[in-house]
């Protein structure tokens, strides 16, 4: 069975063939939070990663898009994670906003999990991680997560790598470095 939420694209994206790292590819609440909020800003995808951060990319054996992931990030509802970067400058910058569902006629929800803005964006990716993968029991109390997934964010520059977990907690959302 085939399910696009397991490798981050919309389902609705899969139904009508839209091409992954476009705004299509969202759902149409998101879509429109996205233009109205970040106009000057665009999804990561493969062509602005940079070239050490590319071939970490495609060594993942990833999904289809660099900034996009989906995955149960707030409660049991789907939410999308989305890695965006200046339209203009894309190694200039970048946010990680994250949307979840609201499951009912309510509108979802719209955070900023974490921004930078100097430059090294190219070298950033970011995927959908089960959080029992990443953190022992013990440490998922300790921690305090509250939620089934977490976004994976990976940094693979020319001369540095890491790798951080975004996950929920106390309301808000925070990252461990994690080895991996």
């Amino acid at each position: 069975m085939f399910l696009a939420g397991e490798i981050g694209i919309c389902p609705t994206a899969v139904a009508t063939k839209v091409k992954p790292c476009t705004l299509e590819a969202l759902p149409a609440e998101l879509q429109v939070r996205l233009k109205t909020g970040y106009s000057s800003w665009k999804i990561q995808d493969s062509s602005s990663l940079s070239a050490k951060a590319k071939a970490r990319w495609h060594s993942e054996r990833p999904p289809e898009c660099a900034g996009v992931a989906v995955g149960q990030f707030k409660t049991d509802q789907i939410s999308y994670a989305v890695l965006l970067v200046p339209i203009e400058k894309p190694d200039a910058a970048y946010r990680l906003v994250i949307f979840t569902l609201s499951g009912d006629t309510a509108p979802g929800s719209l955070e900023t999990a974490d921004q930078w803005d100097n430059g090294g964006a190219a070298n950033y990716f970011i995927r959908r991680v089960h959080i029992a993968k990443v953190f022992s029991t013990e440490w998922v109390r300790k921690l305090k997560v509250t939620a089934k997934d977490g976004v994976m964010s990976v940094e693979a520059a020319e001369n540095e790598y890491g790798v951080d977990v975004y996950f929920r907690t106390n309301g808000q959302y925070r990252h461990e470095p994690i080895d991996y």
